[in-house]
């Protein structure tokens, strides 16, 4: 045999060290289901976006209550300068807001039928008022 003899399309130099069959028994090529793939990988980022675009709905949603009841308590009747730290309640009488140190289980029921209790607030060092107890009145009274 020749050393310049020309071998034959569809051989390998070496057939065991291919990553592909050589001949006609080995197993067929597949390609893989790169639509499936990209199929699920879009429904997996969608799902992730959505449950992140829910996340801040919720915060935002927090927020704005958060807002809407600093509001109501900076434009609620004070007749004292608060502490930092400390928890006050707003009260709702004859059409308006104030705000007291007394508890509304310190007014006693008979005091407390005059008036209406809105919720136990704590103010903090940058002047926001948080919710610490709520009774079942609803934040958004008509003033």
């Amino acid at each position: 045999m020749s050393k310049n003899r020309k071998k034959p399309d569809r051989v390998a130099d070496s057939p065991m060290t291919t990553p592909y069959g050589t001949d006609v028994a080995a197993p067929a090529f597949t390609v893989p289901d790169v639509q499936g793939y990209k199929k699920a990988q879009a429904a997996e980022a969608s799902h992730r976006f959505h449950q992140r675009y829910e996340e801040l709905e919720t915060a935002m949603q927090e927020l704005m209550t958060q807002a809407q009841y600093n509001d109501r308590l900076l434009n609620a009747k004070l007749a004292f300068k608060p502490i930092i730290g400390r928890v006050y309640y707003l009260y709702h009488k004859d059409g308006k807001d104030f705000i007291s140190m007394v508890s509304p289980e310190e007014w006693g029921a008979s005091y407390m039928s005059k008036q209406t209790f809105i919720g136990a607030y704590k103010i903090l060092a940058d002047n926001v008022w948080i919710e610490t107890e709520n009774s079942t009145t609803l934040i958004h009274h008509d003033k």
